[in-house]
C-alpha cells in the first residue's frame, strides 16, 4: 500500500488541469442535487452523454476508477460525491488511492472504523 506523497501517488491540481477537467467536475459537482444522482442511477449513461463527458472520463466513471478520475482532473471532494451516490465513501475513495482494498486501508486509520454507513440497513434487520 503507497501511502507516500511522492509522484505518483499525489496528483497536482492545476489551474491548467482544471479548466481542460471542466465538463468532467460539472458532472462530479451536480451531483450534489438529488435529481442528478437519480439520473445516473436509472440511466448512468445519458448522463454522462448529457454532460460531455469524453469517453475516457465515461470509462472511469463506469470502472468507479476514483484515482483515474483524479488523475483525469477530477477534483478529490468532486469525485467523492459520484462514489457516495454508488454507496462508497471518501475513505473507500482513499484505499482506491492507496491500492488497497478496504479490509487493508482501514487498518491504517488512526480510529477503529467496523462499519460504514452502507451497513446500516443490514445491522437493522440483524444480519451482519
Amino acid at each position: 500500500m503507497d501511502l507516500s506523497l511522492e509522484a505518483p501517488s499525489v496528483y497536482l491540481f492545476t489551474g491548467e488541469l482544471c479548466t481542460r477537467s471542466y465538463k468532467l467536475n460539472r458532472f462530479a459537482f451536480d451531483f450534489k442535487y438529488p435529481q442528478v444522482r437519480e439520473r445516473f442511477a436509472n440511466d448512468p449513461e445519458a448522463l454522462m452523454t448529457d454532460y460531455a463527458l469524453t469517453d475516457n472520463e465515461k470509462a472511469l466513471v463506469r470502472a468507479r476508477d476514483w484515482t483515474g478520475l483524479v488523475a483525469a482532473g477530477g477534483n478529490h471532494f468532486n469525485i467523492i460525491k459520484i462514489a457516495a451516490a454508488v454507496g462508497e465513501s471518501h475513505l473507500h475513495v482513499g484505499a482506491h488511492m492507496c491500492g488497497a482494498n478496504w479490509d487493508e486501508f482501514k487498518q491504517t486509520l488512526p480510529h477503529r472504523v467496523e462499519i460504514m454507513p452502507s451497513d446500516l440497513p443490514a445491522l437493522a434487520k440483524g444480519k451482519r
